[in-house]
């Protein structure tokens, strides 16, 4: 008996064994972003690919470390992964002709737009009077520097309140929302130079 419990004891490890090894041959061939448990952490570019996004127009995404830029053409990186209460951090650099957005809860992924999303101006230039951190027709931010260095966004979503600070300043804090339920992030890139590192997503309540 005991040595048929030694058998079953080590036949258990073998298969163990056996499940860490394939784990570690397959995590470069997984996909870069991985779901974790309420609070976890996880980025949303691995400097390799953009392989948890979908590219539309004709900029030419490529990656660099700890994330991704572009410098010619224009179009939009369309997250794969539906977000309804998130906190969102990330670094990014523009100089002063570039043309940023960032879309969140994207409803309509055929017409992405302040109509169907919730957008976020992040260009150094103004938007219809919207300057860097004002979220379109709800809320404009006061003159924030952001051309030719390096700037810090976070932005949370929570029970329909959206809180939006970029580069310390607080543009929108617990800004009601209640058009825009559920749905995936959107980048949008129209001209001049973009480098975004570090993005980073936390789920605080529910995915």
């Amino acid at each position: 008996m005991r040595k048929l419990v030694g058998q079953s004891v080590n036949i258990k490890q073998f298969i163990w064994m056996i499940c860490f090894l394939a784990l570690v041959v397959a995590a470069p061939c997984m996909p870069q972003v991985i779901v974790t448990s309420v609070g976890g952490s996880f980025p949303l570019f691995n400097g390799q690919d953009t392989s948890a996004w979908t590219q539309t127009g004709n900029a030419n995404w490529h990656p660099i470390e700890n994330g991704v830029s572009a410098d010619q053409g224009s179009g939009m990186l369309v997250g794969k992964y539906y977000f309804t209460d998130y906190q969102i951090q990330f670094n990014y650099r523009i100089d002063g002709t570039t043309q940023f957005s960032l879309f969140t809860h994207c409803l309509d992924l055929n017409a992405i737009s302040p109509k169907s999303a919730l957008e976020i101006n992040l260009s150094d230039t103004p938007k219809k009077g919207y300057g860097p951190g004002s979220v379109m027709g709800m809320i404009k931010a006061p003159h924030i520097p952001v051309a030719n260095q390096w700037n810090t966004v976070f932005i949370s979503s929570e029970s329909n309140q959206l809180t939006v600070i970029l580069n310390g300043v607080t543009v929108a804090n617990k800004l009601d929302y209640q058009s825009f339920q559920k749905g995936p992030l959107a980048i949008q890139f129209g001209g001049g130079k973009l480098e975004i590192t570090n993005l980073n997503a936390i789920i605080p309540t529910r995915w």
